[in-house]
């Protein structure tokens, strides 16, 4: 049955879909005579029960209780009915569909790959600092702001020149900003960049690009 909370009009439509179809197709579907035989006579009182409980007039308080009595005994056995059904392999796919029922195998998310592109970048200094942007290639100038729906985030690596080992900083945003000390002013840094999948893999590095502080 669907998941979403039911109206007593949307359940009684629903289970009549399923109690039909079942009816209709029972041989095909190779169907426990006696399992449908029981969700029919269910069905067929609590219709009864919520057409008398639909009239003002006439509804009163034993009408209530017998509608509520039915749907509680038809709610129970449609449950177990719909896991019948399901593992039932003679009902194919596109019948639990047709009944709105849920489907039999669940697709599991699978993990985005790595990307298969690098990002453009841009860096803005001022003073000791040095912003690095990053932007899908085509979608114009780095420092606007891109949705990337195929991205995490992005990893920025940097070394000054002459160091043998890179630095490496992560970001979700498309921009990182890299503070310097007085001292560093002048010296040459040498930067790339290179977008990052959910489990932080990342993909091609754009060609190194050296900057100077300051």
């Amino acid at each position: 049955m669907p998941k979403a909370k039911l109206t007593d009009a949307q359940f009684i439509a629903h289970a009549n879909t399923v109690n039909d179809q079942c009816g209709q197709h029972s041989s095909e579907w190779n169907l426990d005579a006696t399992r449908l035989s029981t969700l029919n006579t269910l069905t067929v009182n609590a219709t009864h029960a919520y057409t008398a409980n639909l009239d003002r007039a006439t509804r009163n308080l034993i009408t209530s209780t017998n509608k509520n009595t039915a749907f509680g005994e038809l709610k129970h056995s449609l449950s177990l009915f719909v896991d019948y059904l399901e593992g039932n392999l003679s009902v194919p796919d596109s019948a639990l569909a047709a009944m709105n029922l849920r489907p039999r195998t669940h697709h599991a998310h699978q993990p985005k790959g790595r990307p298969e592109e690098a990002p453009d970048m841009a860096v803005v200094k001022q003073h000791d600092e040095m912003t690095i942007y990053v932007s899908r290639k085509e979608l114009g100038h780095p420092t606007q702001s891109v949705t990337r729906p195929k991205y995490r985030g992005f990893k920025l690596r940097w070394k000054f020149e002459g160091e043998t080992r890179y630095r490496i900083e992560v970001s979700s945003r498309l921009h990182i900003t890299l503070h310097f000390d007085r001292e560093d002013e002048t010296k040459r840094v040498i930067l790339s960049v290179a977008w990052m999948n959910d489990r932080l893999e990342e993909g091609p590095w754009l060609e190194d690009v050296v900057e100077i502080v300051g």
